[in-house]
């Protein structure tokens, strides 16, 4: 019962969430133009090579600011210093602390989730989840006023560095859509500039995490992300036939309509596993899916490592 509460908590959470935020995303986004055939092979020439991130400052200064948390005083000496995980790490912390309304949220509902006649198991995983409410508020009572802004500027810096998960955090939108608000602000135009390339370096890295994302990117339009990465059928087949491969088991059949595509989205399925994941030895027992920070806080198992960490 505790874990049907909890996976029903954290979906609904994150539909609502994402729903939300596409929506005003489109509404926000210029429409594009229809692509020619010249248009579309040029599109995918184009996005076959990376380029260099927009607007890439030759060296990113340090954020100015006094902190009065000493792990994050200490996190923050390391990040100006160059140390690009510590500086991922920062960038993670400070966003947990942008948004506290889930932990507070759970907080309001603890008068009823104790409520005598809840199954002993489901009251123990709200008690839990209030523990981790309450030590997510006190721990962000010390993070500094601008924490978004800060949390943004590090993780970016650390992903221009090229550590391969803040690349994928920060191409997913951990920062500029922590809670939709920052959308109208020059780091969501950056982030647009940069997030599709910035995923793709993070896939090449070999970072796992990033197949799901291209997967779905070159599938379809559904997310603020996935609207940047052009469609490719042959590429978004050759994801999901990767993610197979590196799980051990048999790949779902093509769809009719694409079933000429399966030789060339084989052969690219097996020149991106030997290129970029060969120490993965399959099969996986467990496909690595990423939380946002503050629900990581509040919604991770307890053998979740935390942001940055690995």
């Amino acid at each position: 019962m505790a874990v049907k509460t909890r996976g029903l908590i954290v979906s609904l959470i994150a539909i609502a969430v994402a729903l939300l935020g596409w929506q005003l995303w489109r509404l926000r986004a210029p429409a594009a133009p229809a692509a020619t055939g010249q248009d579309a092979a040029a599109t995918q020439e184009q996005s076959a090579v990376p380029v260099k991130p927009a607007d890439t400052p030759s060296k990113i200064e340090p954020i100015r600011s006094d902190y009065r948390n000493p792990q994050l005083a200490e996190l923050k000496s390391r990040a100006d210093a160059g140390d690009s995980r510590a500086s991922c790490q920062l960038g993670m912390e400070l966003l947990r602390c942008t948004d506290v309304s889930p932990a507070e949220q759970v907080l309001a509902s603890a008068e009823e989730n104790s409520r005598p006649d809840l199954p002993p198991e489901q009251r123990a995983y709200m008690t839990k989840l209030e523990d981790r409410a309450r030590q997510m508020i006190n721990e962000c009572r010390n993070a500094p006023t601008d924490s978004w802004k800060q949390g943004n500027h590090y993780l970016r810096q650390a992903a221009l560095a090229g550590e391969p998960e803040a690349m994928y955090r920060y191409a997913r939108g951990d920062s500029v859509l922590v809670d939709y608000t920052h959308m109208n602000s020059p780091e969501f135009d950056r982030w647009r500039a940069e997030a599709g390339n910035m995923l793709q370096l993070s896939f090449e890295a070999g970072y796992l995490p990033s197949v799901f994302d291209l997967m779905v990117g070159y599938s379809d339009n559904s997310s603020p992300l996935t609207g940047l990465i052009a469609n490719d059928p042959t590429k978004a087949r050759a994801m999901r036939l990767l993610i197979s491969r590196l799980a051990g088991k048999p790949a779902d059949r093509p769809e009719s309509r694409y079933a000429n595509l399966e030789p060339a989205a084989t052969a690219l399925a097996s020149q991106w596993q030997r290129d970029y994941f060969p120490t993965v030895k399959p099969p996986l027992q467990k496909m690595p899916r990423l939380m946002p920070a503050g629900f990581a806080s509040l919604y991770a198992d307890e053998n979740n490592e935390p942001a940055c960490t690995q």
